[in-house]
């Protein structure tokens, strides 16, 4: 990386959602590598105190806040203790993948919960403290399937689209106020999410792929490019696949 512009983050504070592991513990231990403070959450409370302890095993600062985002109580605590962060990272998520026919009313609302509404609460409360700075940048990880639909996952594309659009929407109403926004959209990562989704036929789908999923590492690669950027620069938008999916 440039060292201009790595030394251009050092002192600045992100706070990651869903940081506890995956792709949330990649971008914690990219950025703290890069003399970024961090404010991190995630549901396992010590899962996160591991992943705080390697970031700070490297000299970083970092608060961790353990909780349910899609308790408006934890999301309002969360938002003051994070008010003065220049990057907020949307990446908490939950997938279940089943057949449209077969998925339930209530893992479509958790979905939808946690993928969407909490994801528009927090980065609500967080913006409005960065438009009074006058400067942030947020960052939505979407996925690929916000863009397409799968077989077996019609509701996460449904939530995936949804959280594009408020990634856009968030850019349309905020530049003004010189807020970034961008979008990382990655393809399969090989990540423990899809442990959770166990229909059979789901399963024999993920394992007669022939090609290897991204890493968490190669998503938070993406994130440190969009932050990367010059004052003038905006990275709207990254799309990763499997090279040779």
């Amino acid at each position: 990386m440039n060292a201009t512009h790595s030394a251009g983050l050092r002192g600045q504070t992100a706070l990651i959602t869903g940081a506890s592991a995956g792709i949330g513990k990649a971008c914690a231990l990219t950025l703290a590598a890069q003399g970024i403070d961090l404010v991190l959450t995630g549901r396992n409370a010590e899962a996160l105190e591991a992943v705080a302890a390697q970031c700070r095993s490297g000299g970083t600062k970092v608060l961790t806040l353990a909780g349910d985002l899609t308790d408006t109580g934890f999301v309002q605590r969360l938002s003051e203790e994070a008010s003065h962060v220049q990057v907020l990272v949307n990446n908490a998520g939950v997938l279940t993948y089943a057949p449209v026919l077969e998925i339930t009313t209530e893992q479509c609302a958790q979905m939808f919960a946690t993928n969407v509404v909490a994801a528009f609460d927090l980065t609500r409360a967080i913006a409005a403290h960065m438009v009074k700075r006058g400067s942030g940048h947020l960052v939505f990880i979407t996925s690929g399937a916000a863009r397409s639909v799968a077989q077996h996952g019609v509701v996460y594309a449904a939530t995936k689209h949804a959280l594009s659009a408020f990634a856009k929407g968030f850019r349309l109403e905020l530049k003004s106020h010189r807020i970034k926004v961008s979008e990382i959209a990655p393809g399969m990562v090989d990540t423990d999410i899809r442990q959770s989704s166990t229909h059979p036929d789901v399963v024999k789908s993920l394992a007669a792929r022939k090609f290897a999923p991204l890493r968490a590492q190669e998503v938070a690669d993406a994130l440190l490019y969009a932050l990367l950027q010059d004052s003038n620069s905006a990275t709207e938008l990254i799309e990763l696949r499997p090279a040779f999916g």
